[in-house]
């Protein structure tokens, strides 16, 4: 394999241990079932002072739709591509809201793009014509576990105080295990609405190219 592949494997065993133990040293079975144990929480200003920072800062926006049983979230993040870490500063998060209270909630989220939930086109649509520069993501069958293990290759995941619910449900997310106790990728011990919004921020967006020579998808900021 390159050169290129073989560091970045060699520098999973720094940000994500269980990946480097099957990844790089071929030792499988479970360990540890963290989703994301380079998740990290760190205050609000200190976040926005590493944001401010970043020699090209990247913004992405996503939103996950619930109502009755399961919740809305949207996130504002912003990735810094060439130190391979996403950061998560803002989130609106909201159950038995109807769509024009949401609307409200989230007025000055209007100038920024946002990828919502390809299967509520009719939600879609209400902001669109709301005024918000909302877009469908791109879902398919193993999305979500394609997804999921794409923002585990981010060498760390920095979420705001100010983002409680995303604390919440990803701090101490675990992997659902099968009868067997082998890890189930795409499902997890809670149904976590902010990872979600994280998919269809980044539905467009590669951490690394492991092929070497980097590759990112530039979205709109």
């Amino acid at each position: 394999v390159p050169k290129e592949y073989v560091e970045q494997l060699d520098d999973l065993q720094t940000h994500d241990p269980d990946l480097y133990r099957v990844a790089r040293q071929g030792r499988f079975g479970v360990n540890g079932t963290l989703v994301f144990p380079q998740f990290v929480v760190e205050s609000a200003e200190q976040v926005s002072e590493e944001i401010r920072s970043i020699k090209d800062p990247l913004e992405k926006n996503g939103m996950d739709f619930g109502f009755v049983t399961s919740y809305n979230a949207a996130l504002r993040m912003v990735v810094d591509h060439d130190e391979k870490i996403l950061y998560i500063y803002r989130e609106y998060y909201s159950r038995n809201k109807t769509d024009p209270e949401i609307a409200e909630d989230m007025k000055d989220w209007k100038d920024i793009v946002i990828k919502a939930d390809c299967a509520e086109p009719k939600a879609i649509r209400y902001y669109k014509q709301s005024g918000f520069r909302m877009k469908a993501c791109k879902k398919f069958k193993g999305s979500r576990a394609m997804y999921t293990k794409k923002v585990k290759r981010f060498k760390k995941i920095v979420c705001s105080d100010a983002c409680p619910n995303t604390i919440d449900e990803l701090q101490d997310l675990t992997f659902a295990v099968d009868k067997d106790d082998e890890i189930i990728e795409d499902e997890f011990n809670i149904d976590p609405h902010t990872l979600s919004a994280i998919w269809y921020a980044l539905d467009d967006y590669e951490v690394s190219d492991l092929k070497g020579g980097g590759l990112r998808t530039l979205g709109t900021r």
